[in-house]
């Protein structure tokens, strides 16, 4: 049993060192896509290099957009984009039943019912 502990926190501590040593490692090139972050955002240029595909997008939007409250009809117009490039009526109202962890209930019933309204519109 003390083997197994004493294993454990080995591993641990390398693990932990691994980090710090690729944390140092990995420092010039955060620092490099900060800087080059910030020149974007004050030129207000299009992010165009991202890793992300645009359901992921949607998801990380839709997801600030309800944490955020008071964005009636930014969060419609971005519901009705994550219609249109693929997401389901499932996985958004998974989305907002998750962001009710994070941003409470209140924020996540308004998102709720701006969806269901878009989606009453989008069926007449």
């Amino acid at each position: 049993m003390n083997e197994e502990k004493e294993t454990c926190q080995i591993t641990q501590e390398t693990t932990a060192g691994n980090i710090e040593e690729l944390s140092i490692q990995k420092n010039e090139s955060i620092r490099s896509n900060i800087e080059q972050l910030t020149i974007e955002l004050g030129e207000q240029k299009e992010f165009n290099h991202f890793i992300l595909d645009e359901k992921q997008k949607a998801i990380i939007t839709l997801s600030a957009l309800i944490t955020k409250g008071d964005s009636d009809e930014e969060l419609k117009t971005h519901f009705e984009q994550a219609l249109h490039i693929g997401l389901s009526v499932i996985e958004i109202m998974e989305i907002i039943k998750h962001c009710t962890k994070v941003a409470g209930f209140p924020h996540s019933i308004n998102a709720l019912f701006i969806f269901q309204n878009l989606l009453d519109h989008n069926t007449k």
